[in-house]
């Protein structure tokens, strides 16, 4: 249980490892699918039965490429809500949370920027050099934009988390009946106003 609480908190602070991994991951993928031609999803693509699989998949990478710009977008709104709030609990969140917070919130706009260049880049390769290339080059795009848009929902779930203990304590303290003048004071009890 330790041990995945440890590889838990390396993916969860430490976004570049995650990047480097899904790299790592699509680079495995392809020295497998040379092997194992069944795995090669970018040549089943490529050899897709449609009139013009070029468009089709230049299509797709424009599609990605769409998709990443929308979570970036999302991403720049996020970020400027946690850095810009003057609530006491985001302060703390921000002087606590250092240099990792400041990583997790870099990585959700650079992998969604990665992702939506990326993704253009591939239909480029796709229209320039043929579909397999390109395709690889989209399936990173495709996960780098996944792993932004899956750590902003995490930053996003703990900002709003922030935010509901703010509105608890202002309901408390909006609950709260002020003590001051119900309490006698040298043996006088204050007027009722």
């Amino acid at each position: 249980m330790k041990a995945l609480r440890a590889i838990g908190g390396w993916f969860a602070n430490y976004p570049l490892f995650v990047s480097t991994l899904i790299i790592g991951l699509v680079a495995g993928h392809y020295a497998l699918s040379q092997k194992f031609p069944e795995l090669n999803v970018a040549a089943a693509l490529a050899d897709a039965p449609v009139a013009d699989p070029s468009d089709t998949l230049m299509s797709l990478a424009l599609g990605v490429a769409g998709v990443s710009a929308m979570v970036g977008g999302f991403a720049g709104v996020v970020v400027v809500f946690g850095l810009g709030s003057e609530n006491d609990r985001f302060r703390l969140l921000r002087r606590k949370g250092s240099h990792r917070l400041r990583a997790n919130w870099i990585s959700v706009v650079l992998s969604s920027l990665t992702g939506a260049f990326g993704a253009v880049i591939s239909a480029v390769m796709i229209v320039g050099f043929g579909a397999e290339p390109g395709l690889w080059v989209l399936e990173a795009c495709f996960l780098l934009t996944t792993h932004g848009a899956v750590r902003l929902t995490a930053l996003l779930a703990g900002l709003t988390g922030i935010v509901d203990s703010q509105d608890e304590d202002a309901e408390q303290k909006a609950n709260t009946i002020a003590t001051k003048g119900l309490i006698p004071t040298n043996g006088r009890v204050p007027d009722a106003k």
